[in-house]
């Protein structure tokens, strides 16, 4: 039988589970690949055929992206599921310019959006007795500065607040509005603004402009979901440990963003700002990775960059805090030859995986965040699913995180 929200939620019914889903928009795809591996080797281990993520994790958050996905499988919806959702979406959101995403207009109709969302999320709120485990949804507020992670958490100062303070109970928030504020990257979609603070007779006094969680850090999400667990005033309570706390941390495809510097100084201002804003996202998924391991013990750890490699064996905290495991693989392309004599280069990680060689296009095209076109996404999924496979097995998610009925703890 599936456990309730506060068997979930209780620091007293067993060790932890959390999973991290990073933004990415349409290359959240690729993470549902990795998922339904996930989905998959777990489903197994129960015995379950109909088992959920949300069965076995008791914290799944995310951003952008991310945060549509932790929703869906909040919500009890399965990896395949979502998948379906996502083969629609792409084509649907991103299949027509909007503006030009720089200085007139946003790319892309948040309205479209709102939509292919609606069909899943419906009008649910976060304090909807649908929601079966526990969700953290980011977001940034931009007109106060504030970054935003909002949980269905009963115990959190701001679910349901007195009514004589006017605050707007996070309990009754949209998850539609709440996820589309967390997705609404700038220069792909316009900011989305949600009401917060209320008069005696319920009229609007304070209204909060909100645009992507990337920005504000937490795209990818794992060391604010930490934070949660741990921190005091979240109300969690969880305790730390190898074998007390576990988080899953699944990317969307990782490739290091860059630019020719010629032609960098060339672009006008508003487009120099749009690669050092994608640089700057890049660079807080890498810290937090390198944060989350180095303090813990991943068996398979990612490397993080040529001086430190993967830290393999460092873990700063002397005992390790947590078992914590990145999923994700780089979307290498393959260097350009400078002469015609040059020899061929070799295949890339990637295309090892897959067995097969890729042209110069289809490499590059994987790595963007609105190629909702159907050739991209069906690759997408099978680089996901290969990829989470070379990460889950029957000794990941280590059992001994598995559920009492189970077998386990």
């Amino acid at each position: 039988m599936p456990r309730t929200l506060f068997e979930h939620l209780s620091p007293d019914t067993g060790p932890k589970r959390i999973l991290a889903l990073d933004g990415g928009g349409v290359k959240g795809v690729l993470t549902l690949g990795m998922l339904k591996a996930l989905e998959d080797e777990l489903r197994r281990r129960s015995g379950a055929p109909s088992f959920r993520l949300s069965d076995y994790y008791d914290l799944i958050g995310g951003t952008s992206t991310g945060a549509i996905i932790s929703s869906g499988l909040a919500l009890g919806l399965s990896v395949d599921e979502l998948i379906a959702l996502y083969m629609r979406l792409g084509p649907e959101v991103f299949g027509r310019n909007a503006g030009d995403g720089v200085f007139l207009q946003s790319k892309f109709d948040s309205k479209k959006l709102r939509r292919a969302l609606h069909s899943v999320l419906s009008t649910k709120t976060l304090g909807s007795e649908e929601l079966k485990t526990g969700l953290a949804i980011h977001a940034k507020r931009i007109d106060t500065g504030s970054a935003w992670v909002v949980t269905n958490h009963p115990l959190g100062q701001f679910y349901d607040p007195p009514a004589d303070g006017g605050i707007f109970p996070n309990k009754r928030y949209r998850l539609t509005d709440l996820v589309l504020a967390s997705a609404a990257a700038p220069t792909f979609f316009d900011e989305i603004t949600i009401d917060i603070v209320f008069d005696e007779k319920r009229r609007p006094i304070e209204r909060g402009y909100f645009v992507d969680g990337a920005v504000s850090a937490n795209n990818n999400p794992s060391m604010q979901l930490f934070m949660l667990a741990l921190e005091p005033s979240y109300k969690f309570g969880w305790r730390s440990g190898a074998d007390n706390l576990m988080m899953t941390s699944c990317g969307t495809g990782a490739r290091r963003p860059t630019v020719d510097g010629k032609a960098f100084q060339g672009l006008p201002p508003g487009l120099r700002g749009v690669h050092s804003l994608r640089a700057m996202v890049y660079d807080t998924q890498v810290q937090g990775i390198m944060m989350m391991q180095a303090l813990s013990e991943p068996k398979r750890p990612w490397r993080v960059n040529s001086e430190i490699g993967d830290m393999r064996g460092v873990c700063v905290s002397g005992v390790p805090l947590l078992d914590y495991q990145r999923m994700d693989l780089m979307l290498d392309t393959k260097p350009k030859a400078k002469r015609r004599s040059d020899p061929v280069p070799p295949m890339t990680p990637l295309e090892r995986l897959l067995g097969r060689e890729l042209d110069a296009e289809t490499l590059l095209a994987l790595d963007l965040m609105d190629n909702g076109k159907k050739p991209n996404l069906d690759l997408l999924l099978e680089v996901g699913i290969a990829a989470g496979r070379t990460f889950v097995d029957a000794t990941y998610p280590d059992p001994k995180f598995d559920l009492p009925e189970w077998g386990g703890r």
